[in-house]
C-alpha cells in the first residue's frame, strides 16, 4: 500500500501588487476580485490591469496611481473611491456607482461610463455633472 501524502490545501485568495510588481496585500478567501469586499483597502499604485472587479464593493479604497488598464468595475461601488492620477485607460465602469469618486488627472481614454451613477463630487476627466 502506498503511504498517502497529506496535501495541504491551500487557501483561496488574490495577491495584489503594485506598479513594481512587490507585493501590497492578499485578499483571502476569493478566487478573483468580483462581488468582493473591498472596503477602505490602501492600494496606491496598485496593478490591477486586466482583472475584474464587476459587483465588488470598493467603496472609499485608495488607488491613488493605480494601472487600471482594462479592469472591469461593472456594477461596482466606487463611492468616495480614490483613484486620482491613476491609468483607466480602456476600464469599463458600466452601472457602477461612482457618486464621490475622484479620477481626478486619470486617463480615463476609451473608458466606457454607461448607466455610472455620478454626482456633483464625481471627479471624473472630461465628464460633467450639472444638476
Amino acid at each position: 500500500m502506498w503511504p498517502f501524502t497529506s496535501s495541504k490545501s491551500v487557501p483561496p485568495g488574490v495577491v495584489i501588487r503594485n506598479v513594481l510588481g512587490e507585493q501590497i496585500d492578499f485578499v483571502e478567501g476569493v478566487w478573483d476580485l468580483s462581488d468582493a469586499d473591498l472596503r477602505h483597502r490602501n492600494w496606491p499604485h496598485a496593478d490591477l490591469s486586466g482583472m475584474s472587479l464587476d459587483g465588488a464593493n470598493c467603496e472609499n479604497i485608495n488607488l491613488f496611481g493605480a494601472r487600471l488598464i482594462r479592469t472591469s468595475f461593472c456594477g461596482a461601488n466606487l463611492r468616495n473611491a480614490e483613484m486620482s492620477f491613476s491609468d483607466a485607460t480602456g476600464a469599463t465602469f458600466r452601472n457602477a456607482n461612482l457618486d464621490g469618486c475622484l479620477l481626478y488627472r486619470s486617463e480615463t481614454q476609451l473608458a466606457c461610463f454607461d448607466g455610472a451613477v455620478l454626482s456633483e463630487s464625481s471627479d471624473i476627466p472630461g465628464v460633467r455633472v450639472v444638476t
